[in-house]
């Protein structure tokens, strides 16, 4: 991107933000309906003393419960819930950036019909129109992202009633819960995995950073945190292996770590299955999708051999990535290891009974859809290239779009309905709802500010199109409430209160397991073909910040490093140190005074005859002959912060290589002045012990190596540590007598990196 004059721009953009948060902000007002405080609420109101609400960040199937600060009537600051059982108060980056989305002055803030302003009320009438003309649903069709929202499953399921013809489809361009589609097949009734990550000794992780981009991470940290604690030399701790393609959060905590390519990861999950399940009528084909990996195989027997000595305390884990069929070998594996009930449970879910986006498409293109109402989402910019998503959407007679940007899903002139309204979405903080937490628990989503510029919600719109009462969202969220936790005042105000609803959270049921489907799952599944520098893997990743591209105008995650590249304002093409050198591609450091400036050559990266163009970034750690694309960058429509940064990884997207494709191609451009913004250029420790590490056994063998260590050698008891910084502090002299005032330690044990 340019930066010549960005920094200005930045400056002034955030300016806009801190404004609307601020004095300048004449529309705060606190809602009209009474929320309920979650510390105690003085006798009077007092200006200037904060108060404290309880509600929850919702986010794909799993909503994350919040104690948000508010300061006169303004959202301000936002951490996690810390009376909610096991949650620990923890949050992510994502939670804590969105307080700076409330207050975004790029988000839709007018109701428009083919890009033109329009009066609210016009538009809810209209919405109310629908339900008088709808009929039994025929040519009704309804877009919407995962959520595990109570109420609006209540609605959806009033209005399925009432319009039984409509179609329902639900669409996540990185959908992570692929274990709960797993396990439900394999155990022949809808459950989702809970996994207990504080009692496993020995787990596995395939191609599944659950410490970073999987869901509900915040959580994994801290229960992986506590089988990494030791607090004396006869404490265990528990090992993690990990099979990747990319260099994550997760693999940079392994004990033991497996580069290899995409192409791969099935292949060593396969060996892995030979080694644990014994002996099985799929042998065969185990034995023929394992070839590749044949390689790999002291690593994995090992593996297997630490699974099979810990029984009831080993742990599998399959990432978002991972196809269907590998998903249930997962399951397989855990089931052989004594897994299940000891480091995970299942918990009972609601079932998918919803359409998928490709077939929606397809419905559109032949025209059975009159009406397409989507609810958050941005699919003309991140579905599937092959299905033609705004050329689809168009094909509808009347679209209504609920969205938090006027974006690339939005009316377009060149391509569009007949007639399309666009609607503001509330933020989570201006709205009444609902959530689930990951284990269960019912959460409440309560507003602390009056809608700044006329938010809708989701649960807003299913009622009035489905002619529903009550029509609030208040009264909505009230009525799910009776029938969760009873019709008392009482009940109520303390559900708000408190942040969540006692004893809501899921119970793990009984399981049995079916090895039916997997053995169908199995036999169509075929090995990959073998990478080369000629015929590269691909890995669509989601984005450490930008997610799936939805906070692409989040200034503070834009900023936010990237916790491996480190990387800011960009995503890059991730290539290893091996495989840029075989392709003549690499990173030329130019220094300029005391800043060092990358300027990095642009490749052009084809897969399937379409292209796109992007900075090299080489990453060690990283798989050969694999090339690494962040998503949620390159945006065609979206606010001045996000404009200009990065490229459109899913131009190269189709639906049937999701995450992992085979046979791309990099070519050197020529162009060679690209600069990346990194926060960390310099490697070297400088022969200073910053980092000091050492293996279990030896730290039994002499548990303060620490203190007096020399860095080439932890078992060095003796020798005098090395403490010459580069920059000597005249004070220095002061220590031989002084007492130390301050001072910090990080055990990188527990420490994740994040």
């Amino acid at each position: 991107m340019d930066r010549s004059v960005f920094a200005a721009q930045f400056r002034q953009i955030m300016s806009a933000s801190f404004l609307l948060a601020g004095l300048g902000a004449t529309g705060c007002r606190r809602p009209v309906e009474k929320i309920y405080p979650f510390a105690k609420m003085p006798e009077n109101y007092v200006h200037g003393v904060p108060q404290y609400f309880a509600t929850a960040f919702p986010s794909r199937r799993a909503a994350l419960p919040l104690v948000v600060k508010s300061s006169e009537g303004r959202p301000i600051k936002i951490e996690g819930n810390p009376d909610l059982p096991g949650s620990n108060g923890g949050t992510d980056p994502l939670a804590q950036a969105s307080l700076l989305s409330l207050y975004d002055p790029d988000r839709a803030m007018r109701c428009t019909r083919n890009g033109n302003g329009e009066n609210k009320t016009e538009a809810l009438d209209f919405l109310s129109g629908l339900s008088k003309t709808a009929g039994d649903g025929g040519g009704l069709a309804f877009l919407l992202e995962q959520s595990d929202s109570p109420s609006r499953a209540r609605l959806q399921q009033a209005i399925a009633a009432k319009f039984p013809a409509a179609r329902w489809h639900v669409y996540e361009p990185v959908a992570l819960d692929a274990g709960r589609a797993a396990a439900s097949l394999a155990y022949n009734r809808p459950v989702e995995p809970c996994y207990k990550l504080d009692q496993a000794r020995v787990i596995v992780s395939l191609d599944c950073d659950f410490i970073g981009s999987e869901a509900n991470a915040y959580a994994n940290i801290r229960d992986f945190a506590k089988g990494r604690a030791l607090n004396g030399a006869d404490d265990a701790m528990s090992r993690l292996y990990a099979v990747e393609s990319l260099f994550t959060l997760t693999g940079l905590n392994a004990d033991h770590r497996l580069r290899v390519p995409p192409s791969l990861v099935v292949a060593v999950l396969a060996k892995l299955a030979l080694h644990v399940l014994g002996a099985t009528d799929m042998d065969a084909k185990l034995a023929e999708l394992a070839a590749p990996a044949q390689a790999h195989e002291a690593w994995v027997a090992a593996c297997a051999k630490d699974l099979a000595a810990n029984r009831g305390k080993s742990l599998v884990l399959g990432g978002y990535r991972l196809p269907l069929a590998a998903h249930l070998l997962v399951v397989a594996i855990n089931e052989a290891l004594g897994a299940v009930g000891q480091t995970v449970e299942f918990h009972p879910t609601a079932a998918a009974k919803e359409g998928t986006l490709a077939e929606l498409a397809a419905a559109l293109q032949v025209g059975q859809v009159q009406t397409l109402v989507i609810l958050g989402g941005n699919p003309a910019y991140n579905a599937p290239v092959d299905l033609n998503w705004p050329q689809a959407q168009a094909k509808a007679k009347t679209v209504v779009r609920l969205g938090y940007y006027h974006d690339e899903t939005s009316w377009d002139a060149a391509t569009h309905a007949a007639t399309q309204w666009d609607l503001p979405m509330a933020h989570y903080l201006e709205s009444w709802g609902d959530a689930r937490t990951a284990d269960g628990a019912v959460v409440p989503i309560q507003p602390l500010i009056e809608p700044l510029f006329g938010g809708i919600t989701e649960l807003e719109v299913l009622a009035l199109i489905g002619g529903l009462t009550p029509g609030s969202p208040y009264e909505i969220v009230r009525e799910t409430f009776r029938g969760l936790g009873g019709d008392e005042e009482n009940h109520w105000r303390k559900f708000l209160h408190d942040g969540f609803l006692a004893g809501s959270a899921a119970a793990a049921v009984p399981v049995r397991h079916d090895p039916a489907e997997l053995k169908r799952a199995i036999a169509g599944l075929k090995a990959a073909p073998a990478a080369t520098v000629a015929s590269l893997d691909v890995v669509f990743y989601r984005d450490a910040k930008m997610d799936d591209g939805r906070h692409n105008n989040n200034g503070w995650l834009q900023e936010l490093p990237d916790p491996i590249t480190k990387l800011t304002w960009d995503n890059a093409v991730l290539l290893s140190p091996a495989t840029a050198k075989e392709l003549g591609v690499f990173t030329q450091e130019r220094l300029t005074g005391q800043n060092q400036k990358f300027f990095n050559p642009k490749v052009e990266v084809t897969l399937n005859g379409r292209k796109i163009t992007g900075p090299v970034w080489i990453q060690p750690g990283m798989a050969d002959h694999t090339v690494g694309l962040a998503l949620g960058y390159g945006r065609d429509k979206t606010g001045r912060v996000g404009a200009g940064t990065g490229f459109n990884a899913y131009k190269l997207r189709a639906s049937d290589a999701l995450y992992y494709a085979w046979g791309a191609s990099v070519k050197d451009t020529g162009d060679k002045s690209y600069e990346l913004a990194t926060t960390q250029s310099h490697w070297s420790m400088e022969g200073r012990p910053v980092v000091r590490e050492a293996s279990l056994e030896q730290y039994r063998k002499n548990p303060k190596f620490a203190q007096r260590m020399k860095p080439a050698d932890p078992e060095d008891t003796h020798g005098k540590p090395i403490v010459e910084p580069l920059y000597p502090n005249p004070l220095d002299s002061a220590k031989a007598n002084g007492l130390h005032q301050w001072g910090m330690s990080i055990d990188l044990n527990r420490c994740v990196g994040c």
